[in-house]
């Protein structure tokens, strides 16, 4: 059973906020847990219209609305009504967003349309969730993540298919560099996945064939990107990279290795792995956010319904938290939410032995969630 709803959230209004996408098996649909990133308390779980996998997490912390992108489109959904309201047609299955630092635009990139959107994201505005700006990316890229620099400037997209990363402005929204990564072997690499560092110097992306590997690309100079390294399971990788975080200081990458049920841990000074965080079996990390300060990463974890409370630099599991079924994502914000009655849900249900995933997954990413 859920924590009461604490009184202190609307005055506090910092937290940790998880998608839970429910388990239709039962008849539980989706929810929002939110965390105290101090106390770690469970203030309450809310009903919600839907999850987000990888949702905007990493700006604009101050804000009522959760933007994600899912099938077919981009929506944001309210922690005050419960309510999606906002709604953005992209024609792609596969969506990922990203608002700018100051919150006016949410940057979506449409995987399997090979588009670039521009979304106006202000919620005090009639004209919110209109696109401002379509880019046509080139055909066969499927861009399929998107990253943004501290300052709001340039975007970065892994190009899943067309094997290059690609840097866009911001103003004007435009296409500006594309860099083909080395393939080495036969197969192609398939990035797919990318976090840019808050310094501004280093992007990370994560390369799905085989057992996954690691790409470091210096972006000091958005307009000519390098790769700088690239690390793999010899190098102390764990296996099946999904995404990345990286500390709001830039010193500390963090990479969520599903299949190892494992955390990589990147000194982002030496470009160097130096350590790893070893989950329970079946955790299959999906995704994290640090909080504002730095010294806690979140992690869900889908197989184990709970969140990893990872304590930085130490780079430990401090705590995990249950949570509604199948968490998909956290996001850190900054909310006056008025108090919402909160959800009576098994907590934690896979908790002690772990919600087995199929691992045959044709797309060699996330897998099933």
């Amino acid at each position: 059973m859920i924590a009461p709803y604490h009184q202190a959230l609307a005055a506090a209004g910092r937290m940790v906020v998880i998608s839970n996408g429910g388990d239709p098996d039962v008849g539980i649909g989706a929810s929002m847990t939110l965390i105290d990133p101090e106390t770690l308390d469970v203030l309450a779980t809310l009903s919600a219209p839907g999850s987000l996998t990888f949702p905007a997490a990493r700006w604009d912390y101050t804000r009522d609305i959760i933007w994600g992108g899912t099938r077919e489109k981009v929506v944001g959904y309210s922690l005050t009504t419960g309510e999606e309201v906002a709604t953005v047609a992209t024609e792609s299955s596969q969506n990922y967003t990203e608002l700018t630092p100051d919150g006016r635009f949410l940057i979506n990139a449409a995987r399997f349309t090979d588009k670039l959107h521009k979304i106006d994201a202000r919620p005090d505005i009639p004209n919110m969730s209109r696109i401002v700006e379509i880019v046509d990316h080139y055909d066969g890229s499927n861009p399929c993540d998107m990253t943004m620099l501290a300052d709001g400037k340039y975007a970065f997209t892994p190009d899943r298919l067309g094997g290059t990363v690609s840097v866009f402005s911001i103003d004007p929204f435009e296409r500006v560099a594309s860099l083909p990564l080395e393939q080495l072997g036969d197969d192609p690499l398939e990035p797919f996945m990318a976090t840019v560092s808050p310094r501004g110097d280093i992007l990370l992306v994560e390369n799905a064939r085989g057992d996954g590997s690691e790409s470091v690309i210096d972006v000091s100079n958005p307009l000519a990107p390098v790769e700088i390294a690239r690390f793999a399971q010899s190098d102390g990788l764990g296996v099946n990279p999904l995404t990345s975080e990286i500390s709001p200081d830039g010193r500390w990458g963090v990479v969520m290795c599903r299949r190892a049920n494992a955390l990589s841990i990147i000194d982002m000074d030496q470009v160097a792995i130096t350590g790893s965080v070893a989950l329970e079996d079946e955790s299959a990390p999906l995704g994290g956010t640090f909080i504002p300060t730095g010294e806690r990463l979140f992690v869900p974890l889908p197989g184990r319904d709970a969140v990893a409370v990872v304590s930085v630099p130490g780079f430990e599991v401090e705590a995990m938290i249950p949570v509604g079924p199948r968490p998909l994502s956290a996001a850190y914000v900054e909310a006056d939410v008025p108090e919402r009655q909160g959800m009576s849900i098994p907590m934690g249900a896979a908790f002690e032995h772990g919600r087995v995933f199929d691992p045959n997954c044709p797309d060699r990413c996330c897998g099933v969630v």
